[in-house]
């Protein structure tokens, strides 16, 4: 009788459709596609709970994903979606050795993540992966931490859930780029945006205050050109906010691009300001730093200070910065921060340590 393959079952809330999607949680997709391909390791199998909308099991660069098509929906709904969850890693089960569940935010997944833990009696590794770390979690009073080996992808992120929950994560483990995807050069072109922004026009990541900046900017810089990369909440606020300031020769709006079209972006850019009030990583200062900008935020995920990345205590610093970078001649060196592939080593290590019984969530891990 042929062996079962051993398996890494991970939950995620979405997962790309095909292969041409390069838009859904770049980080994880390059994670899992460079997980799969590494020699000797287990095989990853995925289940995505919302997206893609559709139902069923496909294939992704020779990744078994099964699709539960959530859809986001409340109530009854998200039920069924965790029952067909649930149902998937039964069915997968009986061909595969899981070895391990990786349920990635500390949200939904993580919750049925326990479920099947349980059921196939294996370790339970979770990552906190955005605003899943802060008090309004909704999941965190039916989640059993103690239970779990929990990673966070920076050490502020790290901080910030033991503020909340007093308990320390086991690994602090960032998601690194693939440095095939990027330009390493000496040096790139000059660039023709001055300033630019990627990311959800949502309140958190605080576009008003860039549209604040640039305004204050032009007074010296009339010339200026930034972009905003992004769609979101915000948006229509957004657009009118700049109409009302006669913004509109210095602030464009491109609305959501493609991975490959925000990369193309960056690099015609000469700054990427993110005045995130949050970043639990920060995925896009690992790409523009890799593109060559200098980047410029607060203290939010991974942002360490720099030449290549200015973090800000404040907004009279950031505007300070701004233009004292917008003055110079830009830096346009590309830096890659952390390949892909020390990511998944430290996962795969991790993974090892899990399948031997080396690792757990101990009970000293609580702050009592």
């Amino acid at each position: 009788m042929q062996s079962k393959k051993e398996t890494i079952l991970l939950l995620v809330p979405g997962f790309p459709k095909d292969e041409a999607d390069d838009t859904c949680i770049p980080a994880l997709q390059e994670l899992v596609c460079h997980a799969a391909t590494t020699q000797s390791a287990p095989e990853i199998v995925v289940i995505a709970f919302q997206y893609p909308l559709f139902r069923g099991k496909y294939r992704w660069h020779n990744v078994t994903v099964f699709s539960c098509g959530g859809a986001n929906k409340s109530r009854f709904g998200r039920l069924r979606t965790w029952l067909r969850a649930i149902r998937a890693a039964v069915q997968l089960r009986k061909t595969h050795r899981i070895a391990a569940v990786h349920s990635f935010w500390l949200m939904e997944c993580a919750f049925v993540g326990q479920m099947l833990v349980k059921l196939f009696g294996v370790p339970h590794i979770a990552s906190a992966m955005g605003q899943d770390v802060f008090p309004q979690n909704r999941y965190r009073k039916w989640l059993r931490f103690s239970r779990m080996i929990l990673t966070a992808p920076s050490q502020s992120a790290a901080d910030i859930f033991f503020q909340t929950n007093q308990i320390r994560v086991s690994h602090v483990i960032s998601i690194g780029i693939d440095p095939q995807k990027f330009p390493l050069k000496a040096g790139l072109p000059y660039a023709d945006i001055d300033v630019l922004g990627v990311g959800s026009l949502i309140p958190l990541k605080n576009y008003r205050l860039f549209i604040e900046m640039i305004e204050r900017l032009s007074a010296d810089f009339p010339d200026l050109n930034s972009v905003i990369i992004g769609e979101g909440g915000e948006q229509a606020e957004l657009v009118e906010i700049v109409r009302e300031k006669s913004l509109e020769k210095q602030v464009r709006f491109t609305g959501k691009l493609s991975r490959s079209e925000v990369l193309a972006q960056m690099k015609r850019s000469r700054i990427l300001l993110h005045p995130s009030t949050y970043e639990s990583q920060g995925y896009v200062f690992y790409e523009a730093l890799a593109c060559g900008l200098t980047t410029v935020s607060f203290a939010v995920g991974m942002a360490k200070p720099s030449a290549k990345m200015r973090v800000c205590r404040d907004e009279a610093e950031m505007l300070q910065t701004l233009r004292e970078l917008l003055r110079q001649k830009p830096d346009r060196s590309p830096l890659v921060l952390k390949p892909i592939r020390e990511s998944v080593v430290e996962f795969m290590k991790l993974y090892e340590k899990t399948r031997n019984g080396l690792d757990r969530s101990l009970p000293e891990n609580i702050i009592l």
